[in-house]
């Protein structure tokens, strides 16, 4: 039974504020916010964003907060906001009332609305869902199985996301198969008689600006299109990659990646470290001693054009990984000794507390004058990329192993800013117990680690789950100044709170 009564029109903004104040109130410890999400099966002591919105969601007596956003959007009387928050809620039911209530959604069944992710239309969100029963809802509305997404770097269509079953069916309901996905779908006879119909699409961009190779799904498919002349390194256009580097992560066409570097395709070390190709990895190192200090990133993999959306690996492997730390989590034992034993101590070191090996760190220890790491200070950044990562027990690790940590990067932001804006308590105290400096500002924003925590309660990436009270009470005890900007400080309210209380102090 719901316990709350929505206004007449009601508002998701308004809702959302409503869930940040349970929130908010929870995390001070108020009696009545606790025994709300108590109601539920929280644990108040440790409440998320998403918690208190569930217990909203609840009490207006809906199951879920996203059956209360729909529910908020079929009230609006906005036809375009409450089709667009049907088909993201895969409530087929609700898209077919709103097709029939609203005639002028037929006309736009096609456009990329507003708040379909990637310039998509309303199919391809569905198709990514995998929700048959909406999927047809669309089709029999009138959508059009072949429209694609107006991505910048090149459109995708249905048929490259569907899955085998899936794609079958939409072929059967008008989507036209392309080179891209006959490629993807391993449709060898049908990719034949495009390529002899008409040679050229061999090098036809699809979606991202791939090509037909980047979709290969496997060595008969991928030897067809080099047969006809397909480019061994063309790159796509919004990650400016191969198609060896697309499949490089994907432990299901390694056998592709292997022709295609059989076949001329250019290698990499995070390409071989996943593959386990110790020969190839021997010899890149040959070739170049300095790639085993590489790392997924702008650095090592740089945009030729700004608008690019990085190197594919940032979505494959992730961003600022290692070929150690590469061939660590594919399970190929010899190429990460072979990487360990041609990387400098300092790396050694890193790779260890990144794998959680304190026995190794204390070994390379042993062999260093005063148990001190030796590095350049551009190395010596690597602890800022581990805060990055939220690694909490690497940094640990690295910090009581003697690792520097006073070395910004350029732009002057340190480990504690990571710590602290990702809401890392564990992070943050160990860096201060180990000395870290506290009043310390970056050039980019202008801030402190305290300020970095401010803004982080409100829009860093853990802002659910991190500990925004407890860095912000740490920072402060340690002799954090508080910012003092032109406008009131934003926050959220327990942060707020705590600076607050904290400045009462005698």
């Amino acid at each position: 039974m719901p316990t709350r009564e929505l206004p007449a029109r009601p508002h998701l903004e308004h809702l959302k504020k409503q869930a940040r104040e349970l929130l908010d109130a929870a995390q001070l410890h108020d009696p009545e916010a606790t025994a709300r999400l108590s109601a539920v099966g929280v644990d108040a002591s440790a409440p998320r964003l998403a918690d208190a919105q569930h217990a909203l969601a609840l009490e207006y007596g809906f199951a879920t907060w996203a059956a209360l956003k729909l529910h908020v959007a079929l009230m609006s009387g906005d036809a375009i906001e409450a089709f667009v928050a049907a088909v993201r809620a895969g409530d087929a039911d609700a898209v077919l009332s709103l097709l029939a209530k609203h005639p002028v959604l037929r006309a736009r069944l096609d456009d990329a609305l507003p708040g379909f992710d990637f310039d998509q239309t309303a199919l391809l969100t569905a198709v990514h869902q995998q929700h048959r029963k909406h999927i047809d809802a669309l089709l029999d509305a009138g959508a059009d199985p072949n429209a694609r997404s107006r991505w910048w770097a090149g459109g995708f269509g249905v048929l490259d996301f569907a899955t085998p079953e899936l794609a079958e069916h939409l072929i059967l309901r008008g989507a036209t198969l392309d080179a891209h996905s006959a490629a993807r779908l391993g449709k060898l006879d049908r990719l034949r008689t495009m390529l002899a119909d008409d040679p050229s699409l061999v090098h036809a961009r699809g979606g991202d600006g791939q090509t037909p190779l980047h979709f290969a799904a496997n060595v008969d498919v991928a030897a067809l299109l080099l047969q006809h002349g397909a480019e061994v390194d063309a790159r796509d256009i919004d990650h400016e990659s191969t198609a060896a580097q697309y499949m490089a992560a994907d432990r299901e066409r390694k056998e592709v990646v292997r022709l295609l570097l059989d076949q001329g395709a250019t290698p990499d070390i995070m390409m071989a470290a996943a593959l386990g190709d110790l020969t190839l990895v021997e010899r890149l190192l040959r070739e170049n001693s300095d790639v085993v200090r590489m790392t997924v990133s702008d650095t090592w993999f740089p945009r030729k054009n700004l608008r690019a959306g990085g190197v594919i690996y940032m979505y494959t492997f992730g961003n600022t990984k290692t070929p150690h730390l590469i061939a660590h989590e594919y399970g190929h034992a010899a190429v990460f000794a072979l990487l360990m034993r041609h990387s400098a101590p300092w790396l050694q070191l890193v790779v260890s507390a990144e794998v959680g090996d304190a026995a190794t760190m204390d070994k390379l220890l042993d062999q260093m004058p005063d148990r001190k790491p030796q590095m350049h200070p551009a190395n010596a950044r690597r602890l800022v990329g581990v805060a990055v990562r939220n690694q909490a027990e690497a940094l640990r690790l690295l910090v009581e192993h003697n690792w520097p940590i006073d070395v910004p990067l350029d732009n002057g932001q340190t480990a504690l800013h990571y710590a602290a804006w990702h809401g890392n308590l564990a992070m943050v105290e160990t860096l201060l117990a180990h000395g870290a400096p506290v009043n310390v500002f970056e050039n980019e924003h202008g801030g402190s680690p305290l300020a970095w925590a401010l803004h982080g309660s409100l829009n860093g990436w853990h802002r659910d789950t991190g500990d925004y009270v407890g860095v912000v009470k740490a920072l402060l005890n340690a002799g954090a100044n508080v910012p003092k900007p032109e406008r009131p400080l934003e926050a959220t309210k327990p942060v707020l709170a705590a600076l607050l209380s904290h400045a009462k102090k005698p």
